[in-house]
């Protein structure tokens, strides 16, 4: 017999909005997932205004929109001049359920204004890492996020995996 299981998926761009998309999956008794099902992904027109989106989306949305993080947000934030050559970094994340928070760095380059190169790199942020080195978002999400409860979670969840593998 199959179970639905639905659950929400979410992320943060690269321009400092959260999206938010369903997730189904469809669950036989024994655990196997057959198959899931993803809803296009949605960002709330007011991010003030957070009805009927789930808890998770609005701790995010309150983490990212505080004045003073948009303030350091739009600081860092980098924008092609049109001359010469230039490096623009930016960063999307993704949450995941058990706190982890892969960091996605894109790095373009731009000749006279036209993007002439862009590459990725990914990086986690585990529940109890240290966030410094990251961006503004990224921390903030950190900030948030990674309470003492997740982090305990999450490492008595690596321990339970460690105990298994042996």
């Amino acid at each position: 017999m199959l179970e639905k299981q639905t659950k929400f998926h979410h992320s943060v761009t690269e321009l400092g909005n959260i999206q938010v998309r369903q997730v189904t999956k469809y669950v036989e008794d024994d655990g196997k997932i057959k198959g899931k099902k993803y809803g296009q992904p949605y960002t709330p027109k007011n991010p003030e205004i957070m009805d009927g989106f789930d808890d998770r989306s609005k701790e995010i949305v309150a983490a990212i929109i505080a004045p003073a993080i948009k303030a350091e947000f739009e600081a860092e934030k980098q924008t092609p001049t049109g001359i010469g050559l230039e490096e623009i970094v930016t960063h999307d994340r993704v949450i995941e359920e058990d706190g982890k928070i892969a960091v996605r760095r894109i790095t373009r380059i731009f000749d006279a204004g036209v993007e002439v190169s862009k590459k990725y790199h990914r990086s986690w942020i585990m529940p109890g890492d240290d966030p410094t080195k990251h961006d503004v978002i990224s921390k903030a999400l950190v900030m948030a996020l990674h309470t003492p409860e997740v982090i305990t979670a999450y490492n008595d969840a690596i321990s339970v995996d460690l105990k298994v593998k042996e």
